[in-house]
């Protein structure tokens, strides 16, 4: 029983990363929870993988306050792998795709009460149209600390894409936004969370250190592009994601 234990925390926190002489060393490092978020709303007919209340969002974020929960950005994770940094005791990543407006209006209040910063993963084809944010959203987002990342042009899986495609799904969006926010833009998270290998050399090419999958295997070979998510049900009881945090992380 003693061996079993010890094996399970070597897979839970085993975590291989490149070193500066470009090659992998294997470390045991913990693996952040990071959570993903879509539509926000305050009276949605459903709650579920989706689709949050304004009410239940705020309970799940009061509930990471109260727990003791720190929110750490993107680039907090990739110097932590990196072994250039330290986290806080428990840190979490909060992100939101799909670039909903009431992620803005709602959410963006919300996490301010609690001191949380973001990132927000947005479609560049959405920006300025009704119901998404807009470039003033955008702007003021960064200007507030959080992070703006890239979410493609319009939201394809990439994996099904030709390398011609992808360039345009990778470089335009990244484009896009760094002329918005002023700012260098080098998170992006998959739609649908889909990935494979041979995209992982493009993704780095394209200028971006750290990418956000969901529940998925992790990459040896480049598990910073490959950071797992996990959607937050909208039915949560902030019980339940506390649980579902230690579950999964």
């Amino acid at each position: 029983m003693k061996s079993l234990i010890i094996l399970l925390f070597i897979a839970t926190y085993y975590v291989p990363f490149k070193t500066n002489h470009n090659s992998y060393v294997q470390m045991y490092i913990k693996q952040v929870p990071v959570l993903a978020y879509h539509n926000i709303y305050k009276y949605p007919a459903h709650e579920n993988l989706l689709f949050i209340s304004e009410k239940k969002f705020a309970l799940q974020m009061k509930a990471l306050y109260y727990s003791g929960f720190h929110s750490i950005l993107p680039s907090d994770l990739a110097a932590y792998y990196n072994g250039k940094a330290d986290l806080p005791l428990k840190p979490v990543i909060i992100s939101f795709d799909d670039s909903h407006v009431e992620q803005y209006t709602l959410a963006a209040p919300i996490l301010k009460r609690y001191g949380f910063k973001a990132v927000f993963f947005v479609m560049t084809v959405t920006v300025d149209k009704k119901g998404f944010l807009t470039t003033g959203h955008i702007q003021q987002l960064a200007q507030q600390g959080h992070i703006i990342g890239a979410h493609t042009w319009d939201h394809p899986n990439l994996s099904h894409q030709q390398p011609n495609q992808r360039r345009r799904q990778l470089h335009s969006p990244k484009k896009t936004l760094e002329a918005i926010t002023g700012k260098r833009v080098d998170c992006l998270a998959y739609p649908f969370g889909a990935w494979d290998a041979k995209l992982l050399d493009e993704i780095h090419n394209a200028g971006y250190i750290i990418a956000f999958q969901l529940s998925g295997k992790t990459s040896n070979s480049h598990p910073l592009l490959t950071i797992r998510r996990i959607m937050v049900n909208g039915a949560w009881f902030p019980k339940n994601l506390l649980q579902q945090m230690e579950l999964d992380f």
